[in-house]
C-alpha cells in the first residue's frame, strides 16, 4: 500500500472499512477497502470476476494488496453514496429520475449477464453513485460465474490457505443463510434454497425499481 495515501473513512461494513485514498504522485483518487482477512474468499471472488470489466455502469477494479493483517482493495470511486441511502433520504423518487436509474441497471445487468456472471443478492447496499449521477454494480462478493458451485470456490480457496477448519475461514455461512437482512429483495425460489439464476437477478432489479418509484 505504499504507492496510495489514505485520506478519510467513508464507509464501514462486515469487517470492512472504506477510505478515500489517492495514488502518490497523480491527482487519480480512489476508494480503497480494507478487510479482514477471514473474508479472503469473498474479496478473491470479486477480485477473479471484475478485474477485467471495464463498464460504465460497474464499479472498476485497480488492484488488490495483502499486508501481515488485512486484505486492501483498490476500486474506482464514487461520491454519491449508495441508492441504498438515496432512497432512505429521498423515499419517493420522481419518474424521471426512477426511469434513468432503471436504464443504468438494466444496462448493467445485462452486461454482467452478458459475461456469464449472476450477480446474486442484489439489494440497493451494492449499487453505488457516481457523481454525475450514473449508477454502478458494487461488490461482487457473492457473485458467481452461472453454472458454479460458489461454495465449492469458497472450499477451495480456504484449502489452499491451509486453513484447518473450511467452515471457518470461508463465507459458507453468508451462503447458507444469504437471503438473511434482505429478503425484499430476493427471490421466492432463492429464498427456498434454490441456487440464484438470471431470473432471480431480474426479481432482485424488479424489486428495485418498484421500491425507488413506491
Amino acid at each position: 500500500m505504499e504507492n496510495f495515501i489514505l485520506y478519510e473513512e467513508i464507509g464501514r461494513g462486515n469487517k470492512t472499512v472504506v477510505y478515500k485514498g489517492r495514488r502518490k504522485g497523480t491527482i487519480n483518487f480512489v476508494a480503497i477497502l480494507c478487510t479482514e482477512k477471514c473474508k479472503r474468499a469473498e474479496i478473491t471472488n470479486w477480485v477473479r470476476l471484475t478485474h477485467e470489466i471495464r463498464h460504465k455502469n460497474i464499479v472498476t477494479f485497480h488492484e488488490w494488496y495483502e499486508t501481515s493483517n488485512h486484505l486492501w482493495l483498490v476500486v474506482e470511486l464514487c461520491t454519491g453514496g449508495s441508492l441504498e441511502s438515496v432512497i432512505a433520504q429521498d423515499e419517493h423518487l420522481p419518474e424521471d429520475v426512477v426511469r434513468e436509474f432503471g436504464a443504468d441497471l438494466i444496462t448493467g445487468l445485462y452486461h454482467i449477464h452478458n459475461l456469464g456472471i449472476i450477480f446474486c443478492g442484489l439489494t440497493p447496499g451494492k449499487i453505488l453513485l457516481e457523481g454525475p449521477g450514473t449508477l454502478k454494480f458494487s461488490n461482487f462478493c457473492l457473485a458467481k460465474a452461472d453454472g458454479e458451485n460458489l461454495e465449492e470456490f469458497f472450499a477451495l480457496v480456504g484449502s489452499e490457505e491451509g486453513a484447518g477448519d473450511v467452515s471457518e475461514s470461508t463465507p459458507q455461512r453468508y451462503l447458507k443463510n444469504r437471503f438473511r437482512g434482505s429478503p425484499l429483495y430476493t427471490a421466492p425460489e432463492a429464498i427456498r434454497g434454490e441456487d440464484f439464476s438470471r431470473s432471480s437477478d431480474l426479481w432482485s432489479l424488479g424489486c428495485l425499481l418498484y421500491e425507488m418509484f413506491s
